[in-house]
């Protein structure tokens, strides 16, 4: 090389030198978008907002949980003459295609399972259920997680269906609550969402003779200390059996306890007085949520003063029908075709305390077009506008009225609102 173009190339590189060093501190952005290497180790500014993340920072954990929960599933005979698909099969998954978003926007949901599911034996309907498997593939595709299985109706096919019914909820990933596979498995659950334990519980109203408990005039078959089942009359006997689970919930660290209970008088749009007496006996006892199914009809969701006034609690004394094929065209009774789903939302303050930020009720109606095979049952979801709910589901709007207005002539506590309102 010769000496002049030595020189030549010296003053070049003297003249992009500052050039590579300010590239080389981060202050030119690399070619087509590239990640700037040395950006990933910057450290966080507080004063920056859009300043990076230090990767040893996790997010801050949430406070609050979303439970919904939801009154009776039921499956009458043109139920199933409806979802039947073909020789034994069935698919009720259409049912819930409008009430399935509300149901997935919460963190846990309960429902009330008021049928057996025992696949060796024919599907059946009034006075013994005995619904298809499919049924539970519907009720998991809509989001539910935790099934409550004890109700007038677990025994309608004797001990083999009270274990079938549990196999099958097992299998498809259900939490069952009520009833157990074995004499010394526990009939409650403790769960931990999002940093808050969940205590639930389940139990019905039944009869007791010198054999031991029945439901629905069937006998227990010697499996009577796998149901959570309580007397129908007498509220101290039936407080002290729950409280045994409740202190068992306690023990294990649940810091938010419900009990789902299988009560009161059908058809009567009013709690009755064992109802309201064992209500007031649990929040005194601390229960935080009471959710209530039987009755076919939706009955108030007020909250309750512990009587020495230190807690609160919540009770829907009956959340009604949520799937059925009562209407008042058949039994000619008002409210059996008006369900709701309860909402309730938890908040766990900076001291650990536990308790209900929200409490809420989506109005539901279940709407039936055609007949026989041909029949369509849907779960609506009723707005504060029931026209625009009647427009949008092309159903019937005075229906639709009548359900949302049975809904607000019983619920009297302020506190609990219409969802969405």
């Amino acid at each position: 090389m010769s000496e002049i173009a030595r020189c030549v190339n010296k003053a070049i590189l003297w003249a992009l030198l500052p050039m590579l060093l300010l590239s080389s501190c981060g202050f030119f952005e690399p070619a087509d978008g590239a990640a700037n290497p040395t950006s990933a180790v910057l450290p966080s500014d507080p004063s920056n907002p859009s300043a990076p993340t230090k990767p040893s920072e996790a997010p801050e954990p949430d406070n609050t949980v979303v439970i919904t929960a939801v009154g009776d599933i039921m499956v009458h005979y043109p139920q199933l003459v409806a979802q039947k698909t073909g020789e034994g099969t069935y698919d009720f998954t259409d049912n819930f295609l409008f009430i399935k978003d509300i149901i997935r926007d919460s963190d846990i949901s309960i429902a009330n399972l008021e049928t057996t599911i025992l696949s060796s034996k024919k599907p059946s309907t009034y006075p013994r259920f005995n619904s298809p498997p499919e049924l539970l593939d519907a009720i998991k595709d809509t989001g539910f997680d935790i099934i409550s299985t004890i109700n007038n109706h677990t025994l309608d096919n004797g001990k083999a269906g009270v274990l079938a019914t549990l196999k099958e909820l097992e299998s498809r990933g259900f939490t069952s609550v009520g009833t157990s596979k074995n004499k010394n498995d526990a009939k409650y659950t403790v769960q931990t969402v999002k940093d808050i334990k969940i205590g639930i519980t389940a139990f019905t109203c039944g009869f007791f003779n010198s054999s031991g408990p029945y439901l629905n005039n069937n006998p227990s078959e010697g499996i009577g200390n796998q149901l959570n089942i309580i007397d129908t009359t007498n509220v101290t006997s039936s407080f002290e059996k729950i409280k045994v689970q409740i202190d068992k919930m306690k023990e294990e660290g649940s810091e938010f306890i419900t009990v789902v209970l299988h009560w009161g008088t059908e058809y009567q749009k009013e709690p009755n007085s064992y109802q309201k007496k064992l209500a007031q006996k649990l929040v005194d006892e601390g229960v935080d949520l009471i959710l209530g199914s039987h009755p076919h009809l939706v009955q108030s969701m007020e909250f309750l003063e512990s009587t020495d006034g230190k807690h609160q609690g919540l009770v829907a004394y009956s959340m009604g029908n949520f799937l059925s094929n009562q209407r008042f065209d058949i039994l000619e009774i008002k409210g059996t075709e008006t369900g709701m789903v309860a909402r309730v939302t938890l908040e766990k303050d900076e001291k650990g305390n536990v308790e209900i930020k929200e409490a809420e009720y989506v109005p539901t109606w279940i709407s039936l077009t055609g007949i026989e095979e041909d029949a369509d049952y849907k779960i609506l979801p009723i707005s504060t506008d029931y026209r625009q709910t009647a427009e949008k589901y092309e159903a019937d709007e005075k229906s639709v009225k009548e359900s949302l207005e049975w809904l607000k002539s019983v619920m009297k506590d302020e506190k609990v609102m219409i969802y969405g309102k």
